[in-house]
């Protein structure tokens, strides 16, 4: 099991390769850097998703697809699956077949003949051992039972047991998904999201150019960057909206699963000083961020908030900007570095603190502390963790004297 000094890495993501972007892409990135292949599979995508996402729907065919990405990383799109994966685990196990027969042949193009499984979801637990893997990894980013009920919540449930209980290392990124996880497997981590630092800290330049999407804007300009969905606290951010008349609430982001015509984002699109930008690809978000006068991080107090690893929050500290949010358990982990508030006076408060205090020794100060929680850091806990396994279960697996 022990991985070779340089490894082949086959991933099963929970995305997507061009969005959204996160911790699934860093970590492939970064193993490419250090010269790993990693053959990087994106979302499996059931009838049911590509029949509700359009964006979804528009990136899948009925065949494979399989592309280079960038140097030592390759992407493999799968066709659409049978819908019910959730509801049945022999779907899953069916999917597992499929995916597997699709697969096969391009690894054997490429010559990945003992590669280190790389898994994100439940339903990935049928994959294992198709594939001649030397390990199994479960990098857990996300709690999949938040937000269901009754069989789906079930059936995941079961379905991640599986997969925590025959990978070779887990690694959980928030402290109560850690908790959680390590119950099943005694070769669990606590590995917390990153940030690319050298990329974000580009906004620290002062020749580094403000984005043009968000420097016509008013400022000051308190901005937020993230899926615009029901995770957000809409009431709290009203409140600062109304709260900060002369400011401008800059909204980044996709609003999937929604639509603009949602009623919280409705609401909030009425307020004259509120701006909703859309996505931009990752490579513009330094310019983004530079635009921003203070972060946000305004998650409604909800079991998932509660589960986050906020990745955000890291990739606003590298860029050297104050931080306003509302607590969970990876947040309090950070509270020397950011303004805590749990409703909209406070978070009005929290806001009127940021700007007046912020200094550029504090923003360098912000962007030296986030280059503990650099992505390359992390992959080198990453692999020390596994090399840590790999010892553990050669002993445990040799006879007594």
């Amino acid at each position: 099991m022990k991985p070779p000094i340089m490894a082949d890495f086959l991933f099963f993501s929970s995305s997507d390769w061009a969005w959204p972007w996160g911790s699934r892409q860093q970590v492939a990135r970064e193993l490419a850097r250090r010269g790993h292949r990693v053959l990087f599979g994106e979302r499996l995508a059931g009838l049911e998703h590509v029949w509700k996402y359009p964006a979804l729907r528009a990136a899948r065919r009925l065949w494979p697809q399989t592309r280079v990405i960038q140097p030592h990383i390759w992407g493999w799109t799968p066709p659409v699956l049978p819908p019910g994966r959730y509801y049945a685990p022999i779907v899953a196990r069916l999917n597992a077949v499929l995916v597997t027969q699709w697969l096969r042949p391009f690894l054997r193009e490429l010559a990945f003949t003992k590669p280190i499984l790389w898994l994100y979801q439940p339903e990935h637990a049928p994959l294992i051992g198709r594939f001649g893997e030397t390990a199994v990894v479960y990098h857990c980013i996300d709690e999949f039972t938040v937000g269901t009920s009754g069989r789906k919540r079930a059936v995941i449930a079961q379905l991640e047991q599986t997969l925590l209980q025959r990978a070779d290392v887990v690694f959980a990124n928030s402290p109560p998904t850690y908790d959680a996880k390590r119950l099943f497997n005694p070769h669990t981590y606590r590995i917390p999201s990153g940030v690319d630092v050298a990329h974000f800290a580009q906004a620290l330049r002062a020749d580094f150019a403000v984005h043009p999407a968000i420097a016509a804007l008013p400022a000051p300009r308190l901005g937020y960057i993230g899926n615009i969905n029901e995770r957000l606290d809409y009431a709290l951010l009203t409140h600062l909206a109304q709260a900060y008349p002369q400011a401008s609430l800059v909204l980044v982001g996709d609003t999937y699963p929604w639509t603009m015509d949602a009623p919280p984002l409705r609401r909030l699109q009425a307020l004259a000083n509120v701006h909703f930008l859309g996505k931009f690809p990752f490579t513009e978000m330094p310019a983004i961020v530079k635009g921003m006068d203070v972060c946000l991080l305004p998650y409604a107090v909800s079991e998932h908030a509660y589960f986050r690893s906020p990745l955000k929050l890291y990739e606003y500290l590298a860029a050297g900007k104050p931080v306003v949010a509302t607590a969970n358990p990876e947040v309090l982990e950070l509270a020397d570095w950011v303004y805590l508030a749990d409703d909209g006076a406070g978070w009005a408060t929290a806001v009127a603190r940021a700007l007046a205090e912020d200094t550029p020794t504090q923003q360098q100060a912000r962007s030296a502390f986030a280059q503990n929680h650099s992505w390359s850091r992390r992959v080198d806990e990453m692999l020390h963790c596994l090399q840590l396994s790999a010892v553990s279960r050669q002993r445990s697996n040799q006879p007594p004297n």
